[in-house]
């Protein structure tokens, strides 16, 4: 975790996909640490059974919670897409087996639009952790859609983790999804450089509200050239 300046951030950007990780040994009768452990999944596109798969996601986390006070799974984002079981159900079956393993918060990826903005609201419904996101706007109310951030109590500290989406997304997915009847898009990303302002601003009101720890929880991007509204040219300018 890299203390900033303003405050601290972890972006959750690398592309793992339910990795597999070795259990350490439990002495039964020990003292739990106190130490908060953060688990993270993203760009699983419905591989539900790669790697160690949900179910041993679910082990592990479980595994985890018999050593440390506070663990916290979270996903950031293209989890309901890639795969039959996604299509087949516009991604239900996906987020009924995330809510089984326990997901503490989620973002939404650029494919979690792939069914519609309307689908997507119903699975926001269903997930029990909902979503969050800070940079996805109804451009007609200038309103978020989501909201910007959840804070998650961990023993005497508070976790705040910040949802943040690609502004690609509106191409990445399907355009039409984001326009009107008049091809006028009515969503927003922060595509014309007010990305960073609206992700900047969570993290200042997540502060406020009294989070130790600041995360952002980005489905961003990455190249070996930051780009303004990718994970590292965001954190370099946090």
């Amino acid at each position: 975790m890299k203390e900033m300046q303003r405050l601290s951030a972890v972006f959750a950007a690398a592309a793992v996909s339910l990795c597999g990780a070795v259990v350490p040994a439990y002495a039964e009768g020990s003292a739990k640490s106190d130490d908060i452990v953060i688990l993270y999944t993203n760009d699983v596109h419905c591989g539900i059974d790669d790697h160690i798969g949900y179910d041993g996601l679910a082990l592990y986390k479980r595994e985890m919670e018999t050593l440390y006070d506070t663990v916290i799974l979270v996903d950031a984002g293209d989890a309901i897409q890639g795969s039959p079981i996604g299509s087949l159900s516009k991604g239900a079956y996906v987020t009924e087996i995330m809510n089984a393993v326990g997901y503490d918060a989620a973002v939404t990826g650029n494919h979690e639009f792939d069914y519609g903005v309307s689908e997507l609201m119903l699975r926001a419904d269903e997930l029990n952790c909902g979503y969050i996101n800070a940079n996805f706007t109804d451009k007609t109310t200038g309103e978020l859609i989501f909201d910007p951030y959840k804070i998650i109590d961990a023993g005497d500290k508070k976790v705040a983790f910040v949802g943040a989406s690609t502004p690609e997304t509106l191409s990445a997915s399907t355009p039409t999804y984001f326009q009107n009847e008049n091809c006028e898009y009515i969503y927003s990303f922060g595509e014309d450089g007010s990305v960073y302002t609206l992700i900047q601003n969570a993290m200042d009101d997540a502060r406020a509200e009294g989070a130790d720890y600041v995360i952002v929880l980005g489905h961003l991007g990455e190249s070996e050239v930051p780009a303004p509204d990718e994970s590292m040219g965001i954190a370099e300018d946090s």
